[in-house]
């Protein structure tokens, strides 16, 4: 089991206490990930635009009538999203980081196609922040589960990301 139960809790969290428990810091008091977080570490480049390939009149529609993903949902999203990595990346071998966006960008359409792209606590977001957003939560996720199981090249991917947010966390917080 990659994800034994009592490593991975499914309560409410925001991102940014996901991220420092993964890197054992002090929680960062008011700050989420989603509506902090810029880039990740070139993401946006690699990432590209995933609703670009969706049409914007259901993601204008679902915007009006959405009501905003919870943080529990968020945080079950990110839950299936570190499992499916887990299993990608130790079973199949996929690099993480492509694994790790892959399911961003899908989390991403979910949120903007059924929640307007609104999340509760940080209102509604642009499609780069869901998914920066996302990458630090499914890689706090990674961290906590199947990290001993990655290669050394995933090993660093990780913990770049993790030691790029807690230095953005860190600078917002100036």
């Amino acid at each position: 089991m990659l994800f034994p139960r009592s490593t991975v809790s499914v309560s409410c969290f925001s991102l940014a206490r996901l991220a420092a428990s993964a890197l054992s810091a002090t929680a960062f008091a008011g700050v989420t990930a989603f509506a902090g977080v810029t880039a990740v570490a070139g993401a946006t480049a690699l990432l590209g635009t995933p609703v670009r390939a969706q049409s914007a009149a259901p993601a204008a529609a679902a915007a009006k009538t959405a009501k905003p993903a919870s943080l529990e949902t968020m945080n079950d999203l990110a839950l299936a999203a570190a499992v499916n990595v887990c299993e990608l990346a130790v079973e199949q071998k996929v690099p993480v980081q492509n694994a790790v966006i892959s399911n961003a960008k899908a989390i991403t359409y979910v949120v903007t196609a059924t929640h307007g792209g609104q999340i509760a606590g940080a209102g509604k977001l642009e499609a780069s922040q869901i998914i920066n957003g996302t990458i630090v939560q499914i890689v706090g996720r990674v961290k906590q589960g199947c990290y001993p199981k990655i290669t050394t090249a995933d090993k660093k991917f990780v913990d770049d990301v993790i030691a790029q947010f807690s230095a953005q966390s860190k600078q917002q917080q100036k």
